[in-house]
């Protein structure tokens, strides 16, 4: 009888196991946009997750992304758009936190702890981009005010690249999230250590992603 009781406690102990979570950044999407090497190991990533083997999700923070032209989207809808375009827009969406001038009301939450939010926000750029200075004013040449319109203009484009980032690290981390899937192996992977202290359990490319979540499911 006791090992009976064993067997199925191993059995829901198994069954009770939740869903594995990965992240998708902005540079899997450019991977299918532009038919890239890692391109099929995105798609199969999806196809696995509408058979419910496990959830793939975008980041709202992509809505945020430079343009090719160095300029900030404008409008949500643009993102939308290039979602639907790659037939994605099934996938659930990672919220971000609502930053004014950098972030969209549909995809964002309020930030209830200011002071821990900006602690973390810290401590992540520090660890992705610790030679980027952090506030958005040290890119501006003197005498330009911060405005909505600095912070969206060409002249930011790089600081907004690397607030992107960091943004998006922090919603995956802030969400739970278990695989935060990217190619910015520069940024990402090359600091994995560090990043796992702060909350990122997993990094990976896309096809890293397939066998990590193969072996994370073997795993007793």
């Amino acid at each position: 009888m006791v090992g009976c009781a064993t067997a199925h406690l191993r059995l829901a102990v198994k069954r009770a196991r939740p869903i594995m979570k990965l992240t998708l950044d902005w540079n899997c999407l450019i991977e299918l946009e532009e038919c890239r090497a890692q391109a099929p190991y995105v798609t199969e990533l999806v196809a696995m997750h509408r058979k419910g083997k496990f959830e793939v999700a975008l980041l709202a923070a992509s809505a945020s992304e430079n343009s090719k032209s160095k300029q900030f989207p404008g409008n949500a809808s643009l993102f939308h758009q290039r979602v639907s375009a790659l037939g994605l827009q099934d996938l659930p969406m990672v919220r971000m936190p609502g930053i004014i001038g950098l972030s969209y009301w549909d995809f964002c939450y309020r930030v209830e702890d200011g002071e821990k939010f900006e602690r973390d926000m810290d401590a992540l750029w520090a660890t992705i981009a610790p030679k980027v200075p952090r506030k958005p004013s040290e890119h501006l040449p003197n005498g330009v005010a911060l405005t909505d319109q600095a912070i969206q203009s060409e002249a930011l484009w790089k600081w907004r690249n690397t607030w992107c980032d960091v943004i998006s690290a922090y919603s995956h981390i802030h969400e739970g999230r278990d695989i935060f899937v990217t190619n910015n192996t520069s940024d990402f992977q090359k600091n994995a250590l560090r990043l796992s202290e702060l909350g990122m359990q997993h990094i990976s490319t896309p096809v890293e992603a397939l066998d990590l979540v193969d072996r994370i499911k073997r795993t007793p």
